[in-house]
């Protein structure tokens, strides 16, 4: 599976760098980075993307709110929301997926499997 766009919500510059550079290197052609939640809901309708990578904390919106607007609205809810996050309590990750994410990748992670943790985490998605 190969994913075309990717829009990575992330304050810290350096995870974003790290991304990007993660998903370039797997054939992401377009990796757009944004620094917090309004930035996100403001892009994601207009860029649709193949996937959103979402903090939760953030500055002006956490993750979880921007997560939960994506999916309210008509123009971004059938994109697909992965939470990349330090957010890794059993109670977090409920948040987060009752907010509507596909799933959820703790920080710190391994930059070398994350493009095929993503595609494994989309692939059951389209599962029967």
């Amino acid at each position: 599976m190969t994913l075309s766009k990717v829009l990575v919500v992330e304050d810290d510059v350096d995870i974003q760098k790290v991304v990007r550079m993660s998903l370039k290197i797997r054939g992401t052609k377009d990796v757009v980075v944004v620094s917090n939640g309004e930035e996100c809901l403001a892009v994601a309708g207009e860029l649709k993307p193949d996937l959103i990578l979402l903090d939760v904390m953030m500055p002006k919106l956490d993750g979880y709110e921007t997560c939960r607007r994506l999916k309210q609205s008509p123009d971004t809810k059938a994109i697909p929301v992965i939470f990349l996050t330090a957010k890794a309590q059993q109670f977090e990750m409920k948040q987060g997926l009752d907010a509507g994410a596909l799933g959820y990748l703790v920080k710190p992670f391994d930059p070398m499997t994350l493009h095929d943790q993503i595609v494994t985490m989309l692939s059951r998605k389209t599962e029967p």
